[in-house]
């Protein structure tokens, strides 16, 4: 049988958090502490709730208590703000934002994973974007003559750096591979697919953009 005292801290750190989170909402909503139209209680209140139970817990406890009062002080403020008119709430980047740091705190090791799946595809979705604005919509890239012809082969170009050069990295990787095409006495290139491929390491993040084509002989 499980003893109820080895739990008293995690009991008492998720009612602290509670009790926290809601007071500064009862505060925030009888001093209307508004930033740009919008009670701070929606993102503050929870936030604190998180921050209380994991201060206890972590020196009490000895362990996470998965931010419970986080989440619930998240969803009593929302659901007070949907039925009583005088403070507001609707789906914006407030709620959603503080909706997902109350589960970032609860369960950071998914909401994590999920952020990074999220931005990898982000960042696929804007090479591809960029791509088909390099190319034209026969994806075609003439060298200065009439694409046709004889197909001499499959050509390359890549660019490797940081994401915020993702624009500079593109141009590089076409302007590569058009090199390639030329140099192999190609007229044009056909075909054309800009990949990019996100690479994580401990110094970070790093793009390599790939830019792949066949390139045909007039």
């Amino acid at each position: 049988m499980l003893s109820l005292g080895r739990y008293r801290w995690a009991v008492i750190a998720v009612a602290a958090g509670l009790a926290a989170g809601l007071l500064s909402a009862i505060l925030s909503v009888r001093f209307q502490l508004v930033i740009f139209g919008f009670n701070i209680m929606y993102i503050v209140s929870p936030l604190l709730a998180g921050f209380v139970e994991s201060y206890i817990a972590g020196r009490k406890y000895g362990a996470s208590t998965g931010a419970v009062s986080a989440i619930l002080v998240f969803f009593a403020v929302n659901i007070y703000g949907w039925f009583f008119p005088a403070e507001p709430i609707e789906w914006n980047v407030f709620t959603v934002g503080g909706l997902m740091l109350a589960f970032q705190a609860a369960f950071p090791t998914a909401v994590n994973f999920l952020l990074a799946a999220i931005i990898t595809y982000l960042l696929g979705l804007a090479g591809k974007g960029v791509g088909d604005l390099l190319v034209p919509k026969n994806g075609t890239i003439l060298l200065g003559y009439d694409a046709g012809g004889e197909m001499l082969g499959i050509v390359a170009g890549e660019a490797v750096g940081k994401p915020d050069e993702i624009t500079e990295l593109r141009r590089l990787a076409v302007e590569r591979m058009l090199r390639s095409a030329e140099a192999m006495g190609a007229v044009g290139v056909v075909d054309i697919d800009v990949e990019v491929t996100v690479l994580r390491g401990l110094g970070g993040e790093v793009l390599a953009v790939t830019a792949t084509g066949t390139a045909v002989k007039g």
